[in-house]
């Protein structure tokens, strides 16, 4: 008996495909369609969900805020200087951001004829430069503290802090613990974060110098940017990091974000898997359907090989090549058509596109796993089929 070699069998197998172009083409395009459909529904889902925990994210959902926790007497025990130095140290921490203190009685008012009583509910406290970019801030109007500023008598206000003062516009002067100051910027709403938008800041430098807290009692409150995906991990040891020789420290979130950034993450990841599953099952589908329709159309053809000496293998890998190539193509095609549909979407919505490279890459191969998988029933039936009965259809 003849063995066919695997250049002889996988030209056996282009002999279907060839010679029947219009329905390869379409049973190739059933495949890609199901292909298109499971790299598009991903990729939609993947740029959706990428969006809406960059919105959890800006909204503070990997923010946690390191405070000076009260000790057995009720008493905040204040973090050490270089607690902002040792937070930054630990692993997947993005940014770190800290409020100082000023003093108890530095108010912030419009003018100074307002009574010391008549606060507002607004804060004082000293910044770096670097505090609005580890807070993901922005300035509205206005300008931020640099190194020439951050050492004079300017402050820059909070949305809501600059609303209740019935400041607009930057250039005005403000009131803040017994002298003047010029405002320089505003900033933009910060979500959750209070003590930014009802706070008036001054430059860490000026404030050291005129108007600082005491020496053991600095740092108010330190903002800590995480990894979106690591924040209760590192959540975990910011309060050993903060101050190793105390265990009083507060850490904690602006709000439960976290938590529903992670629900909101698994619900759209499975939401994803489940969508992309059936559009698969229907891609094999549309395989199995147009093998078995095509054992049927070429029981002839089967039965001739057979009687010319082809054994039930050989058939069968004919029928299995064939279920391959149609998967191949299919895949090919269909990958590259939904990831098309993926940046148009994205384009529509203005969102940044996601294909994951694992669905770009995957899809074809998955095709061709269905391929095979698909046309295996087939190739068998048409396998065992008998010579003789086959040949009565010629």
């Amino acid at each position: 008996m003849i063995r066919l070699s695997l250049g002889d069998q996988l030209r056996t197998a282009l002999v279907g495909p060839r010679s029947r172009k219009l329905r390869t083409a379409l049973s190739a395009l059933g495949v890609a369609v199901g292909i298109a459909a499971l790299t598009a529904i991903t990729g939609i889902a993947a740029s959706n969900q990428a969006q809406l925990l960059a919105e959890l994210d800006d909204l503070g959902a990997n923010m946690v805020v390191v405070m000076p926790g009260n000790g057995p007497d009720n008493v905040p025990v204040p973090l050490p200087d270089t607690a902002a130095g040792m937070i930054s140290r630990v692993d997947h921490v993005e940014e770190v951001g800290v409020l100082e203190n000023v003093p108890e009685g530095v108010g912030v008012y419009r003018n100074d004829l307002i009574p010391s009583g008549q606060t507002n509910g607004l804060t004082a406290y000293a910044v770096d430069p670097d505090f609005l970019s580890a807070v993901e801030g922005s300035v509205a109007k206005g300008t931020w503290f640099d190194e020439a500023s951050r050492g004079l008598p300017v402050t820059v206000l909070g949305a809501a802090a600059a609303a209740r003062l019935g400041i607009t516009e930057p250039g005005v002067r403000v009131w803040i613990g017994g002298q003047w100051y010029a405002v320089i910027g505003i900033l933009e709403q910060a979500g959750l974060a209070e003590e930014i938008n009802a706070t008036a800041f001054l430059g860490d430098e000026w404030a050291r110098a005129r108007v600082s807290a005491a020496d053991d009692d600095t740092i108010a409150a330190i903002f800590v940017r995480i990894a979106p995906d690591k924040v209760a991990a590192v959540r975990d040891v910011l309060a050993l990091a903060a101050n190793p020789e105390s265990p009083y420290v507060n850490v904690g979130q602006l709000s439960d974000l976290a938590g529903a950034r992670e629900t909101t993450d698994d619900s759209l990841s499975g939401l994803a898997i489940g969508l992309a599953a059936i559009a698969l099952l229907v891609g094999g589908i549309g395989i199995a359907n147009t093998m078995v329709v095509a054992v049927l159309e070429r029981r002839g053809e089967i039965g001739l090989r057979r009687a010319l000496g082809a054994r039930p293998g050989q058939v069968a890998s004919q029928f299995v090549g064939e279920a391959i190539v149609l998967g191949g193509l299919g895949g090919i095609v269909g990958a590259a058509c939904g990831a098309l549909a993926v940046i148009g979407y994205a384009a529509w919505r203005a969102q940044v596109a996601v294909v994951p490279l694992e669905v770009l890459v995957g899809g074809p191969l998955i095709a061709l796993a269905v391929g095979v998988v698909a046309g295996l029933y087939p190739a068998m039936s048409a396998a065992r089929l008998s010579p003789t009965i086959a040949l009565r259809t010629v």
